[in-house]
This record gives C-alpha cells, structure tokens and sequence, in this order.
C-alpha cells in the first residue's frame, strides 16, 4: 500500500506537468514551412539585384519603371559593403519623417520627451503619405525622375528646409544626449526626422525560417529574468515581439515591421526603387500627389526571383584566429560580452539563426536615440495580440550582430562610425551594459571588441 502511495506521488505530477513540457518542447521547435528557390529562379533574381533600373525601363514593361521618387536606381547600390547583399554607407542613409497628431504618453515619457515628439495644435497637418493611429509617416525620398516630382524636406512644412538628402549631422541633436537640442533643418513641433542605414541581407532566409512562437519565447523569457517586468520600462532589457495584422510576428526592418522575407524585398522594392508591384504599390510623390503609373513595375515571378537571390545570401560566420594568443584574448572578450549584459538582447542563437546575435525583438533604447517614420501606414495590431501598439520613437528591433565587423557604420542612422562609440551610445534599455562597457579596463574593452570583428561577412559574399 506505501509502494502504490509512494508511486502516485511520482506518477501525478508527471501526468500534470508532461503535456506542458511536452507543448513547451514543440511550440519552441515547431519549424515554419519555408518555399523552395531554385538555382535559375535565384541566379534571375541576381540579375535583377544588380540591374540598374530606368524610366520606362524594357524590364518593367507595364509600369514607368525607376521611380518617379527612388533612392537608389539598383538593389545593389546600397546594399554592398563585405559583399553583395551587405549594408550601406552612410551616403545611402535614407530620410524618414514621423508626424504625431495626438501625443499620449504616461508622466515619465512626457518628462522625457523631445520638442520635437510634442504636436503643436496650431500648426497644419502635413501632407503625407499615408496615416496611422496618432501619426503619419513616410519617406522623403533622395531623387525623382523630374523636377516636377522632387520630394523636399519643406512639403512637409516651410519651417524645414527645402532639401531633399539632409546630411546626417544635420538630423542630430548639436551635443550628443541633449534630446532638446534643435536639428539643423529646422524645428516643426510634432514632427520627426531621422535617417536609416542600409542594413545587411546576410543569413535573411534564416531568420525568415524562425518560427513565431521563437521569437515570443524570447519575449517570455525576458519577462520572467525580470520580475515579470514590462517592456514599456527604460530599466530592464525586456523586449516585445511585434505582432502584425497578418496574425505572425515582426522580424525585419529596423522597427521588426515586416513578417517576411518576401514581403521584406517587395516593399524595399517599391518605396526605395519605385518599382510596383503585386504587393506593394510605389510610392506617391508628395511634390505631385495626382500622378499614377501606368502598371506594375514587377511581376510576381520578378519578385520571387529576387526574394530567391536574397535567400541564397550566405550566413555570417564566427571566424575564430588561428594565433592560439588572439584566440584566447577573442574567447575572454566573448565571455565579457555576456558579462555585462550584451547577450540579454544580443542572443548568440534564435531557431535555425545561429550565431545571429539579436533576440529580434523591440527594446526601447532611450530618448537620445529616436526615430519615427517607415515606409507608409504600419497594419495595425490584432486586438488579442496588442501589446505595446505600433513601434514607438524609441524603440528599435535588436540589430542582429552577425556579420557585424563588415556592416560600419553602426545604429539605425549609422551615427557611430565604430564599434565601441556604437556600445557607448546605448541608451535606455541598453544603459545598463553601456554603463559597464564603460567602467571596463582597457584591456577588457580590447578583448570585448576583438570578439565582435570575429563576427564577419560571408566568405562566399561576392
């Protein structure tokens, strides 16, 4: 009778505890169907990666072809640097604008909040492309296939200048950390503008492959490491997953604002080259709001070869010295960088991303590194799965770390031109480890930045 007492004490909690260990087990290793790209589609969409697009281009038949607003006339122009499909330099950077209609914010954001992020009720409503809740955004697009079409800083109000490529100096703060400070363009109360470098394309098929539920567990875990902490704190690095309209989460662009890759390439297609398509229309001039293109740009079959091409992008490796001195000093600056918080964002592993280094979700990184403004409308967030809105200013999808020693300079704007100004200019929810970066010696600092250069570019990368 005590043997049967003693096994039912085992045999119950196991049957209580086993269907959720076993629902933990899959849900965290549950793959995501992924389509197969051969190597003809993959080899035209190379073709089309590198193609210098015109208007009324033969490769666009239905539509104008390049523009009529652009930012680049080839995938290839800006996505470059440690080889095709890398980042971009700064001269790339592209210009984003964010309007706010009706600023919220609790007591503390309030407190904090930049002039700039603070509508005037009595200033006009800008002329943008496109509306969300609270806000427009939009692109001021570098260059327009004809004067008549030529997007200024100023047709988003004569307080800006009539620019259309600010220089990134002019967009920041004169004295880094003073959020008070007025850009160089101008001041229009309620209105922000910041730039975006060109990020990598480097593993991108990868991170298409990481299942939701993954990226959620990422969240979890953070909550949970801190208290059950929210994400709407400055104080932990508690993160949130972006849930989209489409039901599945956020994990490309430096706002998580894309599901996939796919989609990921076709808007990049439109709103940076002005090409059409299926999936995403080209972007309306603000300087001339009446005109439409004749068709589509690209067809479905055009885009999926580029997405093919794309996905063929290798994946960045971890490339470990030869000298057993060097590798040693790399090894101790690995475990430094999980010393001082670095991987409570930066994860080494997500799903089939291994060696990524992001947790792929949105950290709220302080009010000296701001930034609204996407391509067009944000889809809004599915009633059960809101949980923190559309991206605010502040906060930024955890930039992926692989591949990091090719992909200067650093930060959504690429502000900081080396690795240890961007560690130094962590804010927020990254204070914390910028903080010890700080107070590291020398030598400690040495080590940290020799393991980040052995995060290099694909060797395959053309």
């Amino acid at each position: 009778m005590k043997r049967s007492f003693a096994s039912l004490k085992v045999i119950v909690p196991l049957v209580l505890v086993l269907p959720f260990a076993y629902r933990g087990v899959t849900w965290l290793t549950r793959s995501t169907p992924q389509p197969h790209y051969d190597a003809t589609a993959s080899q035209a969409g190379r073709e089309l990666f590198v193609h210098e697009w015109t208007p009324g281009d033969p490769l666009a038949a239905a539509g104008d072809g390049l523009g009529p607003v652009f930012n680049a006339k080839s995938c290839a122009e800006c996505h470059k640097q440690g080889g095709l499909g890398g980042g971009g330099p700064l001269e790339n950077n592209v210009t984003t604008f964010t309007q706010i209609d009706n600023p919220i914010a609790d007591a503390r954001d309030l407190a904090n909040r930049s002039i700039r992020n603070v509508r005037n009720a009595s200033a006009k409503p800008a002329e943008t492309s496109g509306s969300t809740k609270g806000s427009r955004q939009g692109v001021v697009h570098s260059y327009a296939t004809s004067d008549e079409f030529t997007e200024t800083l100023s047709l988003l109000s004569p307080s800006f200048r009539g620019v259309s490529r600010p220089p990134l100096s002019d967009l920041l703060p004169r004295v880094q950390g003073d959020c008070t400070t007025a850009p160089n363009i101008g001041i229009v109360v309620g209105m922000d503008v910041s730039q975006r470098n060109t990020p990598a394309l480097f593993g991108a098929n990868l991170i298409d492959a990481i299942p939701d539920e993954t990226i959620i567990a990422n969240e979890r875990t953070e909550r949970i490491k801190w208290g059950l902490a929210d994400s709407d704190t400055d104080t932990f690095p508690v993160g949130r997953a972006l849930r989209l309209v489409d039901g599945h989460v956020g994990r490309f662009g430096w706002k998580a604002q894309t599901t996939s890759l796919a989609g990921f390439v076709r808007a990049a297609c439109a709103n940076e080259l002005g090409l059409g398509n299926p999936s995403q229309a080209q972007p309306v001039s603000m300087a001339k709001r009446d005109y439409r293109a004749p068709g589509l740009d690209l067809t479905d079959a055009q885009c999926d070869q580029l997405t093919a091409f794309v996905a063929t992008l290798g994946r960045p490796m971890e490339e470990i010295p030869e000298s057993p001195e060097v590798a040693q000093i790399v090894a101790a600056g690995k475990k430094r960088f999980d010393m001082i918080g670095c991987s409570d964002c930066h994860k080494a592993d997500v799903g089939p991303a291994k060696g990524i280094y992001s947790d792929l979700l949105l950290h709220r990184m302080g009010q000296t590194l701001v930034g609204g403004g996407t391509y067009g409308d944000l889809p809004p967030n599915l009633p059960d799965f809101d949980e923190g809105g559309a991206p605010q200013s502040s906060e930024w999808r955890t930039a992926p770390l692989w591949g990091v020693a090719d992909s200067a300079p650093y930060l959504h704007d690429g502000r900081a031109q080396t690795l240890h100004e961007a560690i130094a200019l962590h804010a927020g929810q990254g204070q914390g480890s910028a903080d010890k970066f700080k107070q590291l010696k020398t030598s400690e600092k040495d080590e940290l930045l020799a393991f980040l250069r052995t995060l290099r570019a694909p060797r395959t990368a053309e």
